[in-house]
């Protein structure tokens, strides 16, 4: 298929990247890391978050799509 992801495959993604930041943030509050490591885990932490945001957004911006897409047609049925 053409045009993108569809609707199902990125919301894989988001819950994928939603647990994998939960493990994260389980992981760096339980601490005894090395210094190294918690900065590598904070910075995964912080691009999930980024795709997690960029998920929604685009989420947002579907159903927003959909929800004009519904009122364009209720104001021509209910046009004379």
């Amino acid at each position: 298929h053409h045009g993108g992801r569809t609707m199902t495959e990125s919301k894989q993604t988001y819950n994928e990247a939603a647990q994998r930041l939960e493990a994260i943030v389980a992981t760096l509050e339980r601490g005894g890391m090395g210094l190294d490591e918690t900065l590598r885990m904070y910075e995964e932490g912080a691009a999930l978050l980024k795709t997690c945001q960029a998920e929604l957004i685009a989420a947002e911006g579907r159903l927003n799509e959909l929800r004009l897409d519904e009122l364009e047609q209720e104001l021509q049925t209910e046009a004379p």
